[in-house]
């Protein structure tokens, strides 16, 4: 039998690849922000100059995401004035629920600024620390399924290059078409079962029924097997 050429664009769309880039997109972006909450608090810890700071406003943010979720923010707007320089320092930050129900505009609050860079102050360090931790714990989290999901797919794709490459093509016969407990876009997958020329067993990736229907139970189809593994793999999805 003729051997199926080698299209690295088919395998990447058939695998689904790319499924392994949003796990690693939310690590970037949480890991971005956690390493940078955690240097600010490291510099705070390290250079902090405590001071007055008065309270200007009291900031309520509502959100809606997408799935109808509701969250909430709340911000403080103050203004200091640190010893190193002349002019005074008007920020707005991120403070917990607790702290901002505490406060009232026109209050005197601590303020911890960094005497080498005084723009740089927190109200409260102590929900700077936690959102550091959170953040940085959600991008490790991401990260490390990004790594198993992505050695999982590269260990398959490498697996049906061996097998389109150097693995024997055999011809297969059709035992079942078995329904999965897996929905995608809320229909059912489905895998379908073959016995190979040599009475190997194997399995095909899942799929919509609509794609797997027209080879029932008895149908003969061509698989290649990986000469590594002994993984069959259906020539229609590689």
């Amino acid at each position: 039998m003729q051997r199926k050429p080698v299209s690295y664009w088919r395998l990447f769309r058939q695998l689904g690849l790319y499924w392994a880039l949003f796990p690693l997109f939310f690590a970037l972006v949480f890991g971005t922000v956690g390493i940078s909450m955690a240097r600010e608090a490291a510099l705070l810890a390290r250079e902090g100059v405590v001071t007055e700071a008065l309270v200007l406003e009291k900031q309520i943010e509502r959100r809606r995401s997408s799935d109808g979720n509701d969250s909430t923010s709340y911000f403080l707007r103050y203004t200091y004035r640190p010893e190193e320089r002349a002019e005074p320092v008007t920020r707005r930050q991120g403070v917990s629920r607790t702290f901002h129900d505490r406060v009232q505009v026109g209050d005197q609050i601590p303020v911890t600024y960094a005497w080498s860079r005084p723009e740089r102050a927190s109200v409260d360090v102590a929900h700077d620390r936690l959102g550091a931790w959170i953040f940085g714990g959600f991008g490790t989290l991401a990260a490390l399924v990004a790594l198993g999901l992505g050695t999982w797919m590269i260990g398959r794709k490498l697996s049906i290059l061996r097998a389109l490459r150097h693995g024997e093509v055999r011809q297969a016969r059709v035992s079942e078409i078995r329904a999965t407990n897996v929905q995608k876009n809320k229909r059912t997958q489905y895998v379908l079962h073959w016995t190979d020329a040599k009475g190997n067993e194997g399995k095909s990736m899942m799929a919509d029924f609509s794609r797997l229907a027209a080879h029932p139970a008895g149908s003969v189809i061509v698989v290649y097997v990986d000469p590594k593994t002994g993984r069959g793999w259906w020539e229609e999805q590689i």
